[in-house]
């Protein structure tokens, strides 16, 4: 890729970042009330509210989904890693030895989790409410991922 187009595509995903992390703000301040979630709460919530929960968590699987499918090839694309033969797992660990990631495996769990609680099956109700705080309790290291690949593209450029 030719260094304009790249940087056109690290400013769009960027942007996308950017509009996925407003849209969970927004969310966030409507569900608020009833985080950390608990089986109680959980269900005095109207349906409204579960339409703003259910938005956080599309939203949260969309910015990991850019993230990690795109944010992060092209963090290292730009600082001239090879990226196109490498396993995720790999994308991972190079990361987190550029100090990005706090963790590969953390990031492991996270998707995990992320995945887990994008079904809503009523008997596994405890696990969803869990999985749903663990998502609203990283949504500050989703942002600061965010800052640390724009930090350290400002600083090659």
């Amino acid at each position: 890729m030719i260094e304009s187009e790249l940087n056109d595509s690290i400013k769009q995903t960027f942007d996308t970042c950017a509009l996925h992390l407003k849209r969970m703000e927004f969310a966030k301040s409507k569900v608020g009330a009833f985080i950390p979630l608990n089986r109680d709460n959980y269900y005095s919530m109207d349906d409204e509210t579960i339409g703003f929960l259910d938005q956080y968590i599309f939203r949260f699987s969309k910015l990991q989904d850019t993230i990690g499918a795109r944010l992060f090839p092209l963090t290292l694309e730009a600082l001239a890693e090879p990226v196109s033969d490498k396993a995720f797992i790999d994308i991972l660990n190079r990361l987190e030895k550029l100090e990005i990631l706090d963790s590969a495996f953390s990031w492991v769990q996270l998707r995990k989790i992320r995945n887990d609680i994008a079904h809503e099956y009523p008997a596994s109700l405890i696990e969803r409410i869990e999985g749903i705080n663990f998502l609203f309790n990283n949504l500050e290291s989703l942002k600061q991922i965010v800052e640390r690949c724009q930090s350290i593209l400002d600083k090659h450029k």
